[in-house]
């Protein structure tokens, strides 16, 4: 008896052995997983637990996320947000859209021509034009800076870009560089000074202006002996004009920053030409009526939260004549990079996985925002760089 119970107990081990071993050949490999996957794309290995663990692809293999106590991932938005506003739990990924076939063995399609996902081929300056003309839309499903087939071309300075194609990338209406870092004029670092921009953004109201007050209190001046000043990218709601037109008189830049400043993220970074239009135009109407600004000054964009619009944005800055945008962030880099226009590609990558960088070529400066790192040096000093 106890010899049947043994063998009875060593067969029972091995079949839960055997089945462990099926299920574990089940999953999914990590090649598997990453196959065709953007590494800034985050997705859930399984819908059990609490809904805040969240993987993506790096060359090393998988990187976890766990969102913070509170708050669960959205998959569709690839943030952290509240728990009670995260509806898509049950889901391991974002839905796939169909791919455009930029790339094959043999041309597939006429000069001119390129292929959709469904092998349709169309124009090729339909792709990325903010409207579907394949018909499985994969032609407005690839589009970012590296992809998109009308994509600004990297870097030339003696390439001709301006309008009337006489002149090359020269300063003052052009400048790039291949990484970014290049000093205008070819100087050398050791013989610039720090230059340093002061920006505030949002209304301008009571709740900030004796802040304001303190900052630019006129006894800090540059080395020439000029006071200095700041720019403000201000919004409509709840702005005092009466306080933005003071900031104008006594020298301060004003550029604008929305009417609205709408909570919905995606409002900005998927908005149309019009959203663009209404927001910042409208803004720039505004702030010249009640602040009484008629010099034409106000040529400076910055984008809530600092999502930027991608070629919409950009379309609608250079129709209206803005100058520059400030809303685009670098990553932290021993070198920072200096101001460039978007006539040619951006030297650096488009910071953050839910940015819509422009792909498009504009005359527009853009005005990059480094990323700074501080440390602490003791007695309430910090040291940023």
């Amino acid at each position: 008896m106890a010899t049947k119970t043994l063998w009875l107990c060593c067969f029972l081990l091995l079949g839960l052995a055997f089945a462990q071993d099926e299920d574990a050949s089940d999953d999914p490999s990590t090649e598997e997983l990453c196959e065709n996957r953007s590494a800034d794309e985050y997705f859930r290995l399984t819908t059990d637990g609490d809904c805040r663990d969240v993987v993506r692809c790096t060359r090393s293999g998988l990187k976890q996320i766990t969102c913070p106590s509170g708050l669960a991932f959205d998959i569709d938005k690839q943030t952290c947000d509240w728990k009670g506003k995260v509806t898509n739990c049950d889901k391991l990924e974002k839905p796939r859209k169909a791919l455009p076939i930029f790339k094959t063995d043999e041309p597939v399609c006429p000069d001119g021509k390129l292929s959709c996902g469904n092998g349709e081929c169309i124009e090729k300056e339909l792709f990325c034009n903010g409207k579907p003309d394949c018909k499985d839309e994969s032609d407005e499903n690839s589009c970012t800076v590296e992809t998109d087939p009308n994509r600004a071309l990297d870097c030339d300075q003696t390439q001709c870009v301006l309008p009337d194609c006489f002149t090359q990338c020269v300063l003052p209406d052009c400048f790039c560089s291949a990484d970014g870092t290049r000093i205008p004029g070819q100087l050398e670092p050791a013989n610039v000074p720090q230059m340093i921009t002061l920006t505030f953004n949002g209304a301008v109201n009571v709740d900030n202006i004796d802040l304001y007050e303190e900052v630019f209190n006129g006894q800090r001046a540059n080395p020439n002996g000029c006071q200095i000043r700041g720019t403000f990218f201000v919004s409509h709601k709840y702005s005092n004009y009466s306080a933005v037109q003071d900031l104008h008189r006594k020298g301060h830049e004003i550029g604008v920053f929305s009417i609205t400043h709408k909570d919905d993220p995606d409002y900005w970074s998927k908005g149309s030409y019009d959203d663009w239009l209404a927001e910042m135009a409208g803004d720039r109407l505004i702030i010249e009526r009640f602040a009484n600004i008629t010099d034409s000054s106000i040529v400076g964009v910055r984008a809530p939260y600092l999502r930027v619009g991608g070629n919409n944005q950009f379309q609608m800055m250079t129709d209206q004549y803005f100058v520059y945008d400030a809303s685009i962030t670098a990553s932290l880099g021993r070198v920072p990079i200096w101001p460039y226009t978007l006539y040619f590609r951006m030297p650096h990558k488009c910071n953050g996985n839910a940015h819509n960088c422009p792909s498009r070529s504009h005359p527009i400066w853009e005005m990059v925002l480094p990323q700074q790192e501080s440390s602490n040096l003791g007695n309430g000093h910090e040291r940023i760089r």
